[in-house]
């Protein structure tokens, strides 16, 4: 398997329940144990996804979920942990932008999907899922999993209320935005769009308007990103401040992938490479 077609791990192909997001990153937030949360997660679902096992419907969910709150990469676990604190005092919608900024960082695939579909959303007014499937098929290639998982993407849009069902069959159109004015969430949004992308910089301007972040009315100062630790905030005449994510330079307790930067593609790659281990959220 060549680099490049490393980074093409779906991983993201579950239809997901805001619901269970909620539960899982409370759950972790408590301190359980990844073993205990899965069998909470398994008594949740059980009626709602079929079929038990690891392999089945349900078990797949399941790893979704984990791998988005529980078993992160080393490299995020400081951003889930802060993504931990901003729930606390959140309810209802105003938890989804979080779920989305983590649903970013960890899976590639989603964040690729949610691009593309912002991208078709600001061009035509609309997305249409035949679109947003050739697009990903460009990229991603031509795997018959790549369809069916892009399905399930769109369908959880749909289901978080990010985006809406029109008269026509596979045609979808924007939701209100949901506004995130508060810097310290938007700076933390900006870090989980960087590391779920494959460049580690981006200038201020555009990274704030990145079509990933489609669903969300973000608002974020110079100030805001300088408040990040992980993220350096440089100043260039022509394309302004630009944002870098200094977690692809020093990994506490990993091996340093300083140089990654000049070969952005591969940063990516490095972090689905990391084991999927449990560390404890910090309380």
């Amino acid at each position: 398997m060549t680099m490049d077609e490393e980074r093409r791990i779906i991983g993201f192909d579950r239809k997901i329940g805001l619901s269970w997001l909620d539960a899982t990153a409370d759950w972790a937030a408590q301190g359980l144990s990844a073993a205990a949360i899965r069998e909470r997660l398994d008594r949740l679902l059980d009626g709602q996804v079929a079929g038990a096992g690891p392999h089945r419907a349900r078990g797949k969910t399941m790893t979704v979920l984990l791998h988005l709150w529980v078993l992160v990469p080393n490299v995020l676990v400081p951003l889930r942990d802060d993504g931990i604190d901003l729930l606390r005092g959140r309810v209802g919608r105003d938890r989804l932008p979080v779920h989305w900024g983590m649903c970013l960082a960890t899976y590639p695939f989603f964040h690729d999907v949610a691009a593309t579909t912002g991208r078709l959303l600001s061009l035509q007014g609309r997305a249409a899922l035949s679109q947003i499937v050739r697009r990903m098929t460009e990229t991603w290639g031509t795997r018959s999993t790549v369809p069916r998982a892009v399905q399930r993407v769109v369908r959880s849009f749909v289901g978080w209320g990010v985006l809406t069902e029109t008269g026509e069959r596979g045609i979808f159109a924007p939701a209100p935005k949901i506004a995130v004015h508060d810097g310290g969430a938007g700076a933390w949004l900006l870090e989980a769009g960087i590391a779920g992308s494959a460049r580690p910089d981006y200038p201020l301007r555009s990274l704030a308007g990145q079509a990933a972040f489609y669903p969300l009315d973000l608002r974020v100062s110079p100030s805001d990103v300088r408040r990040r630790p992980r993220l350096a905030l440089h100043h260039q005449a022509l394309d302004g401040p630009i944002v870098t994510w200094t977690a692809t330079q020093r990994l506490p307790g990993s091996r340093s992938i300083a140089g990654f930067a000049a070969r952005p593609g591969r940063r990516m790659v490095w972090l689905l490479r990391q084991s999927w281990s449990w560390s404890p959220p910090e309380r």
